[in-house]
C-alpha cells in the first residue's frame, strides 16, 4: 500500500449536527468523496433549531427566519442537495414582521431593514418606540464613525453594540434584538457584526 497523502484516508470530525455542521461535513465530501466524516451531536436528534410542530391547529416552523438569497451560497446548497423544488418564496402580500410589545403584536415600522431605517413616516408614527427613542433614532446621522476612512481593514464590534451605539438602546431592544434573533437565533451581543452584517461596516465608514 502507498504512504502517498493522496493514498491515506483523511478521517474528520464535526462538532454539532444543526445545520452549520451538517453542511460542513457536506462540503468536505464534496470536496473528498473518500474522507470518512463523523458529525457528533449531543442532543437527541440532528438538524439544530430546525423542526416543525402543529401549535393551536397552527404549523410553526422551529428555525432560524430565513436565509437571504441575494448572495448565493444557501440556494446553490439547496440545489446541490436537492432541495431546490421544496424552496417556498413567501407571500408578497403577507411579507410583514411583527414583534411581541406589551403582549401584543405590533408591526415593524414599513423600511424598517435590520438596522437600516429607509422611511421616514413609519417611524414617527410607530407605537413601538416612545419619542425620546424616535429623536434618539433620528439622531443616528449625527453619531461619529469609528471605522477608518482611509484603510482597507474594519474595526469588528457586536451587533448589539453596533445598534446600540448608532440607533439608541431603546431602538436595539425593541426593533433589532427581535428582528436579528428571529434571523440568527443567537445573541447578538455575541454577534461579530463583520462576520454577520458587514455591509453596515462598510456603510459606516
Amino acid at each position: 500500500m502507498s504512504d502517498s497523502p493522496r493514498a491515506r484516508s483523511v478521517r474528520i470530525g464535526v462538532v454539532g449536527a444543526g445545520i452549520a455542521g451538517l453542511a460542513a461535513a457536506h462540503r468536505v465530501r464534496e470536496l473528498d468523496p473518500g474522507a470518512s466524516v463523523a458529525v457528533f451531536e449531543r442532543g437527541e436528534r440532528a438538524g439544530g433549531v430546525i423542526g416543525t410542530q402543529i401549535e393551536g391547529g397552527f404549523l410553526v416552523e422551529r428555525s432560524a427566519d430565513s436565509f437571504i438569497t441575494n448572495v448565493p451560497w444557501g440556494i446553490d446548497l439547496c440545489r446541490r442537495i436537492g432541495l431546490e423544488k421544496e424552496l417556498v418564496e413567501t407571500d408578497r402580500r403577507y411579507r410583514r414582521a411583527f414583534v411581541v410589545r406589551r403582549g401584543k403584536l405590533a408591526p415593524v415600522p414599513e423600511g424598517f431593514l435590520l438596522m437600516q431605517p429607509k422611511r421616514f413616516w413609519p417611524l414617527v408614527t410607530t407605537r413601538l418606540l416612545s419619542p425620546w427613542g424616535k429623536v434618539r433614532l433620528a439622531w443616528e446621522r449625527m453619531v461619529p464613525s469609528r471605522q477608518p476612512g482611509g484603510r482597507r481593514e474594519l474595526v469588528d464590534e457586536s451587533l448589539a453594540s453596533f445598534a446600540r451605539r448608532r440607533l439608541g438602546k431603546e431602538a436595539y431592544e425593541r426593533l433589532v434584538q427581535p428582528l436579528v434573533g428571529g434571523i440568527y437565533t443567537a445573541d447578538p451581543e455575541r454577534l461579530s457584526l463583520a462576520a454577520t452584517l458587514p455591509r453596515f461596516l462598510e456603510m459606516e465608514r
